[in-house]
């Protein structure tokens, strides 16, 4: 299960709002072979849909759990602006 704090889910509504995609898809976690990015789809069958009010924020496909295994999605301040980390058990957030 992948779980997404307060910060990061305000980030993903900020994401959404005003793109043209969002207006029938949501963000969704997907990996890449240079790690984890967001991407704009629909839902899926399965999905682990992550929600603020009655917004869907994110989606999790199967895949992505199964490879993260219980992870935490946060986002940090930084000097070029608020960047989202991922954590799970067995690491530190990045």
């Amino acid at each position: 299960m992948v779980t997404v704090t307060e910060r990061a889910v305000q980030l993903l509504k900020e994401l959404q709002e005003g793109h043209e995609e969002s207006a029938d898809k949501v963000l969704r976690l997907v990996k890449r072979d240079e790690g984890f990015q967001f991407a704009f789809d629909e839902q899926r069958e399965g999905d682990e849909i992550v929600q603020s009010g009655d917004t869907d924020v994110l989606l999790v496909g199967t895949d992505v759990t199964e490879l993260l295994g219980e992870a935490i999605i946060d986002c940090q301040e930084t000097p070029a602006g608020p960047r989202f980390t991922l954590a799970t058990e067995s690491e530190p957030p990045a």
